[in-house]
């Protein structure tokens, strides 16, 4: 848990659920406060995080979890966005390649995430950045495993990530899909361009494909398809012009 400051008691209460495995080698555990899928994904020779939870402290309490799993060492960790419970726990895996795109060190330093930073109690000086950015795609060896990691396109926010385990037909799919509710909306999401993305993530998957969403359980491609429908809908009403006023009586 995050320490507060002297005397006063912590914004949010910060916990982290058990590793439960997904399929062979690839693992969820879901972090508080925000109910967040966290993924580790194991090879024969070295280990990958995704997402980092909601702290720095958190982070840490992720890093010391993988020992119940594996003994293998964590070598590097991917984030799928740059909000606060996807990628504040950075810091905890700063002697290891963090892998996010492009736009998400500016995210990290921008006002908004000094704002989240000081609601959860948490030492902004303290969040670290990513060292290495991705603008489309790269790929990580982690021994008789290959793990893929791409920007297929904006969406819930611009710098959304995927993260292919093809040998496991898993993706992690941050909070492009959601299955805990519905999928959130904010000032940096993309909702013109997200059912495009969500094609590609869709064009990704079989039948026996499971999406891990950034928050819920599983799903499949089926769900996948129909909440790019609502997302659609979603962004159909956004892109509207609002009707004509009408006069008063």
């Amino acid at each position: 848990m995050t320490e507060p400051p002297s005397g006063l008691e912590p914004a949010v209460r910060f916990a982290l659920g058990p590793w439960r495995q997904v399929r062979s080698g690839v693992y969820v555990a879901v972090a508080e406060p925000e109910s967040v899928n966290l993924g580790l994904i194991v090879g024969s020779q070295r280990a990958l995080v995704v997402d980092t939870g909601s702290s720095p402290d958190q982070g840490r309490a992720l890093r010391e979890s993988v020992a119940a799993v594996t003994d293998l060492q964590v070598t590097a960790v991917a984030v799928t966005h740059w909000h606060y419970d996807h990628a504040f726990g950075l810091a905890a895996f700063a002697d290891v390649p963090r892998i996010a795109h492009e736009t998400v060190q500016i995210r990290l330093g921008s006002a908004e995430a000094t704002a989240e930073a000081a609601r959860l109690g948490v030492d902004p000086d303290q969040l670290e950045k990513p060292n290495v950015e991705l603008a489309v795609a790269t790929a990580i060896d982690l021994g008789e495993r290959r793990v893929e990691i791409a920007h297929i396109g904006r969406g819930h926010t611009d710098g959304d990530l995927v993260v292919v385990v093809p040998d496991a037909d898993v993706l992690f799919v941050g909070d492009l899909i959601e299955s805990a509710g519905p999928p959130s909306f904010g000032p940096d999401s993309a909702s013109e361009e997200w059912p495009a993305t969500l094609d590609g993530v869709i064009g990704m998957m079989t039948s026996t494909t499971l999406a891990i969403p950034g928050h819920g359980e599983p799903v499949n491609r089926e769900f996948v398809f129909s909440q790019r429908g609502r997302i659609a809908a979603q962004a159909a009403d956004d892109a509207r012009p609002p009707g004509p006023e009408l006069p008063l009586a």
